[in-house]
């Protein structure tokens, strides 16, 4: 059997008729026709039924197609996989990410791959808002907390540890907290999308707060600011604030009392074939992730 006639039987399938068939090919619809007239002559049956508008398949051409169609989308997969791992790989990458995730942790990284791979272009739509990964055209995203979207997998990147925290002003000024529940007589600094902070004690209780908020934000960093100036208490991420803890402009609060960590997600398309440079990006990040210190990916 001819494999070039059956390739081009499948693409005529596909394509609904031999000159669309013949357009994505590159060749004239009547060497289309002929191949295909060929192949049937090879297996001494016929595949389909011709007429000027449309094409029908014949009960044989059905099941001829239903076998042979994946075994080619295969064949071609396979050599798009080699295409990726013998080339240098190549083009834009669109990225997206929270403000604070890029700036505190995640800018290095992308740096370095820039560094690392420079054919690939590197498009960062940094920001808190959850924008419309599809229609942005997105390749790989970030998300904080849980995060489940139709042909999209989500991947769990880390586990990111939260501290509470505030300035010595503060502190000198209002006392320091020693149960969550004194967090109610003081000055919270909130984020928007972490309005309720939750702990767990030493003995595994759990408690629940929900305070009213002297300064909402959406920027994390932000936060951390307001809080060195004394102007509250924050619960915030260790990458945002372990700069601020290790200089002493912030101090951790209620050692016995743990902050509910949340999770770092990182998302891309649901898909069998996997362009190298996305495979690249998600490998790279992978490996910066499992270099991080224990305390600060767990």
């Amino acid at each position: 059997m001819n494999y070039q006639y059956l390739y081009i039987f499948i693409k005529v399938i596909e394509r609904g008729s031999f000159l669309s068939a013949s357009q994505a090919l590159g060749v004239p619809t009547s060497t289309v026709s002929r191949k295909v007239q060929q192949l049937e002559q090879d297996l001494g049956y016929k595949l389909m039924h011709r007429s000027a508008r449309k094409l029908v398949l014949t009960e044989a051409g059905v099941k001829f197609y239903n076998r042979c169609q994946p075994l080619f989308v295969e064949l071609e997969f396979t050599a798009k996989e080699l295409d990726d791992e013998l080339a240098e790989p190549s083009g834009l990458l669109r990225v997206t990410a929270p403000v604070s995730l890029t700036n505190d942790l995640m800018m290095d990284w992308f740096f370095l791959f820039m560094e690392q791979f420079p054919r690939i272009n590197l498009e960062l739509i940094v920001a808190n808002r959850n924008i419309d990964l599809v229609e942005e055209g997105i390749d790989v995203a970030f998300r904080i907390g849980e995060v489940r979207l139709q042909n999209w997998i989500s991947r769990p990147l880390l586990e990111s540890r939260f501290s509470v925290c505030a300035s010595e002003d503060y502190l000198a000024r209002r006392g320091s907290p020693k149960h969550p529940e004194d967090l109610y007589q003081h000055t919270l600094i909130v984020a928007r999308r972490t309005q309720v902070w939750n702990f767990t004690g030493a003995g595994g209780e759990q408690v629940r707060i929900e305070g009213e908020a002297r300064l909402k934000v959406d920027e994390l960093s932000l936060a951390a600011r307001a809080a060195e100036n004394g102007l509250g208490i924050v619960n915030l991420p260790e990458y945002v604030v372990q700069n601020s803890l290790a200089a002493g402009r912030l101090k951790r609060l209620m050692p016995s009392w743990q902050p509910h960590s949340r999770e770092v997600n990182m998302l891309y398309p649901e898909r069998k074939y996997i362009p190298g440079k996305v495979r690249l990006f998600i490998d790279f990040i992978l490996a910066r992730v499992a270099e991080m210190p224990v305390n600060q990916s767990h």
